[in-house]
């Protein structure tokens, strides 16, 4: 046996991640046009050192993100789910409140496991979140098939290392689980691998709902595909997969079907049709097109649909245009016609890396390319790193503004509170937002509001000025949240400083999204002066 035909064999039973060449697309991608492909030396692909290169990049990320997490100001949607948690049963989470925050509830049970079993404080919010999103960078770094030049600053655009990492939200899990779910896609045998992961994706939010049905439906179509070729057991459990996820998507909708005093609705129907004036100035669905995909991509909606349109093609040129297409068509009819905030457009981020991990070549695959498809791939890794560079600029400036502006103005009003002593009085709160300050105490400061969470549904406590309940309630403090504040000054403050109210202190918050702000996070702050 020649040296080269032992080679040969020892390659072929090695591990693909093994077989990596440092920054290239693990082939020479130089090859002769022929189509001839150099094999990587065993020495390159042993080399520890590219091993320990992946461990100090995810100490980079975690350094990174552990830092920013030290001056962000946790916001009013990251308290809610965290008081949810801390004041009602899992029965009641579950079988309750879920349908009025439109959500399923895994990370309200991981909040609540946290703070039932471990006894974690609020403080520890973040880093909760953060450990999520350390195992999906963790996977991204380490088991992704791009090419260590593609995955390492991957791992630190914007979505990655600050918005779905940063803000602890439900989201902090997503790239960990669609990205387990990417790893498991190829293999047909194992159904029930996939459908574990699919099972928590659907249950941590709606946008992962979605995810879950449409990367399950690719999967089962793959299976179809195969069906002659798998075994009766396999099959046995491609039926039971199946009955399992009809029944989880079954479950959620039963948990979230609303009901008629949720807000969203029972406030449409009390109000009616919004008056023309106000219709004119929403977004038209074009206007939400566009702010989608250039949220999710390339911050402008050209570069972002040439880039989605290129994906799309090279998917489909690999057989994998399904998973590609399936969850961001969904999630832009989602965001356009329905609801979608900015805070929501990374989802397309990781569907289309999640879809890209799974079209992407192995080795052998690309041993024999064309140098047509060489060159393909070439342009594909080209496209992921201009969405790199332009994303990691992106979450530099949000970083860099999370160290210079509060993103809410929350913690600063519960630190003002606490040292007039005021939540020893009686305060007053107005709309949702008053959740961000509620989370800082241990109990409910509000006398006009049941709950320290927000509960989204009839009655509405809150949510406007009664007189009757006012004068009834005689408040010594008034807290305002507002997104904005110059409307607040003209309509809000008047009918309180009628009521013997000045402002005596302001909490200013920004919403940080890429290199600007969403919205405003502010807290007026009021004192009775007179009686």
């Amino acid at each position: 046996m020649t040296d080269r035909t032992r080679t040969d064999r020892m390659t072929e039973g090695t591990r693909t991640d093994q077989l990596e060449v440092p920054g290239a697309v693990q082939v020479d991608l130089a090859a002769p046009a022929s189509g001839a492909v150099s094999r990587p030396s065993s020495t390159a692909s042993s080399n520890p050192w590219w091993r320990i290169g992946d461990f100090g990049v995810l100490g980079l990320w975690i350094v990174v993100v552990s830092f920013t997490i030290q001056y962000h100001e946790k916001w009013a949607d990251e308290a809610q789910a965290w008081l949810i948690a801390r004041d009602l049963s899992l029965r009641t989470i579950w079988f309750h409140e879920l349908r009025y925050e439109g959500s399923p509830g895994l990370w309200h049970t991981i909040l609540w496991v946290a703070q039932h079993v471990f006894h974690a404080k609020y403080s520890a919010l973040g880093y909760i979140g953060m450990a999520g999103a350390t195992a999906g960078a963790a996977m991204l770094i380490f088991k992704a098939p791009f090419p260590r030049i593609i995955r390492w600053p991957l791992a630190f655009t914007y979505f990655m290392v600050y918005q779905y990492a940063v803000i602890a939200r439900p989201y902090t899990l997503l790239p960990l689980l669609a990205f387990a779910a990417a790893m498991l896609f190829k293999d047909i045998k194992h159904p029930e691998r996939l459908t574990v992961v699919l099972v928590l994706l659907a249950n941590l939010s709606l946008h992962g709902t979605i995810l879950a049905g449409c990367f399950g439906l690719a999967y089962l179509i793959e299976a179809i595909r195969a069906w002659r070729t798998l075994e009766q057991g396999v099959q046995t459990r491609y039926k039971i997969c199946v009955a399992v996820m009809a029944l989880t998507f079954l479950f959620i909708g039963i948990i979230l079907k609303p009901t008629p005093d949720v807000e969203e609705f029972a406030v449409k129907k009390a109000l009616g049709e919004l008056p023309a004036s106000i219709q004119a100035q929403q977004p038209t669905k074009l206007v939400k097109l566009e702010s989608t995909i250039s949220g999710a991509f390339l911050d402008y909606w050209l570069p972002s649909a040439l880039f989605i349109l290129f994906a799309g093609w090279w998917c489909f040129l690999r057989g994998r245009l399904l998973i590609y297409a399936l969850p961001l068509l969904s999630l832009i009819a989602l965001y356009c016609l329905i609801h979608g905030s900015a805070h929501h457009h990374g989802t397309l981020f990781v569907a289309a890396i999640t879809a890209l991990w799974v079209a992407w070549p192995d080795w052998r695959e690309q041993r024999g390319f064309s140098a047509l498809k060489r060159r393909l791939l070439q342009a594909m890794g080209a496209a992921l790193l201009c969405l790199c560079a332009l994303n990691i600029w992106d979450a530099e400036v949000a970083i860099r503004n999370e160290y210079l502006y509060p993103y809410s103005g929350a913690g600063d009003a519960a630190n003002y509170l606490k040292s007039v002593g005021a939540d020893r009085q009686r305060i007053f709160g107005f709309l949702y937002g008053v959740v961000g300050v509620q989370a800082y105490f241990d109990h409910n400061i509000l006398v006009n509001m049941p709950t320290a969470y927000y509960h989204h549904g009839m009655p509405f406590y809150g949510l406007a000025l009664d007189p009757d309940e006012f004068r009834r309630l005689r408040p010594d403090y008034v807290i305002a949240f507002t997104e904005q504040p110059q409307v607040l000054m003209e309509i809000g403050i008047p009918p309180l400083r009628a009521e013997g109210f000045e402002i005596v202190h302001v909490s200013d918050g920004y919403m940080i999204y890429k290199q600007g702000v969403y919205v405003r996070q502010v807290y007026f702050i009021l004192r009775r002066t007179r009686p």
